[in-house]
Order: C-alpha cells, then sequence, then structure tokens
C-alpha cells in the first residue's frame, strides 16, 4: 500500500514540526476539499510505509511528530493502529486527522493519539448530505459520539475545524456546530480555498465581513476561536 506523505510542516500540527501522512479514502465527498484527487496522487508519487519509516528515522533530529490524515484514516481501523504503534517506537508525537464518523475507532486509539483535530463541517442535520447513503443510520450517533469523547479531554490536546463554506458553514450552520461544543474547545475556522477570489474592493469587503461575522459567533460558544488564512 502507498501513502500521500509530505516531509515537513510546521502548520499541520500546533506548537510541532510533523510530517504527515495521507492515507486515501474517505467517506465524505466535500466539494472543496484539498485531498479530493488524492488517491491519484498516491498512485503515482505514493510512499510505501518502509520509505516512510526510513525518512522518520533519519529526521529525527529535526520532527517532533506525526499528523495521520486522509482521506479518513479511521475507515481502516487495523491499518491506523498500526501506523500509530510505529510511529509512536520513533518517539514521535501522534497527531489525528478525522471528520468524527467512526466513534468506535476514534475512541479505540484516543489514549494513544496525543492530539485529535475533528472537522465539524455543517449542521447535524445536513450532514446526510456530504456522506455516503450507506452512513446514514449510523453518521449522527457517530459524530456527536466523537464529539463527546473530545470534550473529555485535555483542551489542550484536541481542536475542531470549520472550512467556511458559504453553503456549508453558513450563520446558522455555525451556531449548531457551536451548540455541540463547549468554551474550553479550541475552535479553528479556515477559509474555503474551493471558493473564487473576490473580484473587486466591494467583493472583499463582503468577504472580510462575513469572515468576521463567522468568527464572532463562533467567539459566543467558544473562548479559544483562531482563523487560519
Amino acid at each position: 500500500m502507498k501513502f500521500g506523505f509530505l516531509k515537513h510542516s510546521l502548520v499541520d500540527y500546533p506548537g510541532e514540526v510533523c510530517a504527515v501522512v495521507f492515507i486515501p479514502g474517505c467517506n465524505f465527498h466535500c466539494l472543496y476539499c484539498h485531498n479530493q484527487n488524492l488517491e491519484a496522487d498516491v498512485e503515482h508519487n505514493g510512499w510505501t510505509l518502509e520509505q516512510i519509516l526510513s525518512y522518520l528515522r533519519d529526521a529525527r533530529r529535526l520532527l517532533t511528530g506525526v499528523c495521520i490524515s486522509g482521506g479518513e484514516p479511521t475507515l481502516q481501523e487495523d491499518l491506523l493502529i498500526d501506523l500509530i504503534k510505529r510511529f509512536k517506537a520513533l518517539n514521535l508525537k501522534i497527531k489525528l486527522d478525522t471528520n468524527g464518523s467512526r466513534s468506535e475507532v476514534l475512541k479505540s486509539v484516543a489514549s494513544d493519539v496525543d492530539y485529535v483535530a475533528m472537522d465539524l463541517k455543517t449542521s447535524p442535520k445536513r450532514y446526510l448530505k456530504l456522506a455516503h447513503p450507506n452512513e446514514a443510520l449510523t453518521l449522527l450517533t457517530n459524530l456527536k459520539a466523537s464529539v463527546e469523547l473530545l470534550l473529555q479531554r485535555n483542551p489542550e490536546t484536541y481542536e475542531f475545524r470549520t472550512t467556511l463554506s458559504p453553503f456549508w458553514a453558513d450563520e446558522a450552520a455555525l451556531h449548531d456546530i457551536g451548540r455541540m461544543i463547549n468554551e474550553e474547545s479550541r475552535w479553528y475556522l479556515q477559509r474555503c480555498r474551493g471558493e473564487a477570489e473576490p473580484r473587486n474592493a466591494f467583493e472583499r469587503l463582503e468577504e472580510e465581513h462575513r469572515l468576521q461575522r463567522s468568527i464572532d459567533i463562533a467567539k459566543s460558544y467558544s473562548k479559544y476561536v483562531c482563523l487560519r488564512r
């Protein structure tokens, strides 16, 4: 099996210099996802696990952690557990990126993961439009269970993330998401990469107003809100 691999990053793991391992395959179809072409990229430019481990051994003086991302890593539980074990053996901290749709898998690895970033994409009632139909019966239950699991952790060891898509993360959705978390939760908002850039001064002003309004709404639910640009 091959993986996507980024040798080093200063932005994917707060406070750490990390490598990023991307596991292909996702159960959501978010149009703005910057990893939509991950499987094709991995097929042509992917790294094997042995190549990744070899690099990490050589780079341990520079790296302090590994971010396991996707795709959706929790779709492959046995693989995820194996990766965590191997990276831990190199004395690297582990960050896990997840959409929260596999709460039991998240629970099974939570004690071995140093930091978790969970995406909260939209209002719970609208999630089914993002996911595969096979997810319908269990998705909302799993999402809520994953959120509750993270809320039991030290707030410094997890974060929630919302991409500010005008359709999926409008003001109503932000209020619904805010009611799912608590004021101690770190809530990171990020610009939607799939959007067209504002074409003139008026559109730029509108966009800045929308972003500021989103931040203000988030701050009414969390004491720790940040916009990642």
